[in-house]
């Protein structure tokens, strides 16, 4: 008989290819030692036909693959994973991610054996290239918020918890589930690292995947406007660990001017933002301007313990 599976690798796929990924996770779980079984499950949100992956994921018995028909959206689809998975860890990856060494699977396997309960390998981009200067900004932010190393993510373990490299106890998993609500883009998986950091303890470590979904600053800079009716509903669900942190330490002060006060000056920042070429200036501009667009949502919908006085 064989052993129950110790590890399933849950991997939701949008408009991407998979084939290397999978390649390297074969690889990895096929040098695990015996009691060390690993799965792989990879649902597809509704791609476009030109990026199926099916007949890839056919090549191993223990990957299994399913597509859905209509996008049901990231944090619903994880919860649809988890729903398959029948190992006692989860690692959840996103399909545009690549590990960054070829003990990745091992080292997560080692360090659950020791009895981590969740345990964040972290983001580089060590596998993309840095000559591309349509991706430049995009490299420079990420390099400021994303792309730490884990003594410094270790002290807000919850804020630098991300769903595109992340392994934990199914059975916390199964208590502490993707709030649905959050549809579109962002804030889902901060959402969910609130949460389980009530009840559990969160470890970061160095054990990297390279983000290989590279963005322009133009989609940079749209992601983060479609972000913010999220971003609106996590200050909503969790005030107390939101407030004063971030862009909402500067909206929380800006909701307050009229609003085409806001407008006028989301108008201006865009423009700004759109037209200048220096990084750390256009980062500057990107987080104004994320605080602006949060106050104007704030006005509409304002926090019970503020009262919004503006017209």
């Amino acid at each position: 008989m064989a052993p129950a599976v110790f590890l399933s690798i849950l991997i939701p796929v949008y408009n991407w290819d998979i084939r290397e990924l999978l390649t390297r996770l074969s690889a990895q779980a096929e040098s695990l030692r015996d009691g060390e079984r690993v799965e792989i499950i990879v649902i597809d949100d509704a791609s476009s036909s030109k990026f199926s992956n099916k007949e890839t994921a056919g090549e191993k018995a223990w990957i299994t693959y399913r597509e859905l028909t209509k996008n049901i959206g990231r944090a619903a689809i994880r919860n649809e994973l988890l729903q398959e998975a029948s190992g006692r860890y989860v690692l959840f990856l996103d399909a545009d991610m690549l590990p960054d060494s070829d003990d990745f699977v091992q080292r997560y396997v080692s360090e659950a054996r020791q009895g981590k309960k969740i345990l964040c390998g972290g983001i580089s981009y060590l596998q993309c290239k840095g000559d591309d200067k349509h991706y430049s900004f995009y490299l420079y932010k990420s390099s400021r918020t994303e792309s730490l190393p884990a003594s410094v993510r270790q002290k807000a373990p919850w804020r630098y918890l991300f769903t595109s490299n992340i392994l934990l106890l199914r059975e916390i998993m199964e208590s502490v589930s993707f709030d649905s609500q959050f549809s579109g883009y962002g804030f889902e998986d901060i959402e969910w690292g609130i949460r389980l950091s009530q009840s559990h303890t969160i470890s970061h470590i160095d054990n990297s995947c390279s983000h290989m979904g590279l963005m322009g600053k133009s989609e940079v800079y749209s992601k983060m406007r479609e972000s913010i009716p999220n971003y609106g509903l996590l200050l909503a669900l969790h005030p107390e660990c939101s407030s004063g942190v971030g862009a909402e330490a500067l909206a929380s002060r800006l909701r307050f001017l009229p609003r085409f006060i806001l407008n006028l000056s989301d108008n201006l920042l865009s423009f700004c933002f759109r037209t200048l070429q220096w990084n750390n200036l256009l980062f500057l501009l990107f987080q104004l301007d994320k605080a602006v667009l949060l106050a104007l949502l704030l006005k509409t919908t304002p926090k019970s313990n503020v009262t919004d006085t503006g017209p």
